[in-house]
């Protein structure tokens, strides 16, 4: 299931084949799929019904700030 392809809204979503970003865990730029629930990143989802976004050549990571500042 595509974006263009959803019938209707699910609480559900794949973001798939980004470089995945998590110092917590020792995630640094891997290759890898990132299921989220209800707002909440979750070990996995219904990937027959979840919503899947293709992260390839992306960086996906959780919170990432832009703290470029001109003054």
């Amino acid at each position: 299931m595509t974006l263009g392809e959803v019938s209707e809204v699910s609480n559900e979503i794949i973001v798939k084949n980004g470089h995945v970003f998590d110092p917590v865990n020792g995630i640094d730029g891997d290759r890898m799929d990132v299921f989220v629930r209800d707002g909440r990143i979750v070990e996995g989802v219904n990937e027959d019904t979840a919503m899947v976004l293709d992260a390839s050549n992306m960086l996906v990571m959780a919170g990432g700030v832009d703290i470029h500042n001109l003054t």
